[in-house]
């Protein structure tokens, strides 16, 4: 994996690109929910896909009763609290039987503990193409998670977080910081 660090004084942050614009105010809606039903799975759901080029399927096989233990997962991401691989894999099979889109979601419920995961990302950290068995691999995510709270650690941190926050105008959390330098700087394969 390249160097976070040194690739970020180089890197430019798109202000007026929609995905930048919108962040904040995803960020702020998600912040104001203290707890989650399966109505709030369902429009978060589609509103984090509005940034993404797929179409939403919500893929509830028990209907509100999936969905309601979806929006547990959510309520306990949102009060920190790690989750299992299996909530994990049963989020990304309601939302688009993807664990891009559920990463996306749970960034915007608790950004402070999960970040966005897609195949840029993926490119990024493992320096080969992003195939959907490889972004869809639950393991891989929670090892990127741990990259990224490790990378947090480090002494170059604070300097590089300070960097990404001016160049944005607007507050992110550690985690957004360190993935969208990697997005931005991702290989194309």
């Amino acid at each position: 994996m390249r160097d976070v660090f040194a690739l970020e004084p180089y890197t430019k942050i798109p202000r007026n690109e929609s995905y930048v614009v919108s962040y904040p105010y995803l960020i702020e809606y998600f912040k104001s929910k203290s707890s989650f039903v399966a109505g709030d799975v369902v429009c978060g759901a589609h509103m984090v896909y509005g940034w993404m080029p797929t179409i939403l399927e919500l893929y509830s096989e028990s209907g509100n009763s999936d969905l309601g233990v979806a929006a547990q997962t959510l309520s306990e991401a949102k009060a920190g609290r790690d989750l299992s691989e299996q909530q994990l894999k049963a989020l990304a099979a309601i939302i688009n039987n993807s664990l891009v889109g559920a990463s996306k979601l749970l960034h915007f419920v608790a950004p402070e503990h999960f970040p966005i995961w897609d195949s840029k990302v993926y490119s990024f950290v493992h320096e080969q193409r992003p195939h959907h068995y490889r972004l869809n691999n639950v393991g891989n995510y929670l090892d990127y998670v741990k990259l990224l709270k490790h990378l947090c650690q480090k002494p170059e941190f604070p300097r590089f977080y300070d960097s990404v926050r001016k160049k944005l105008d607007y507050d992110v959390s550690p985690l957004r910081a360190l993935e969208l330098v990697m997005f931005l700087n991702a290989p194309k394969f």
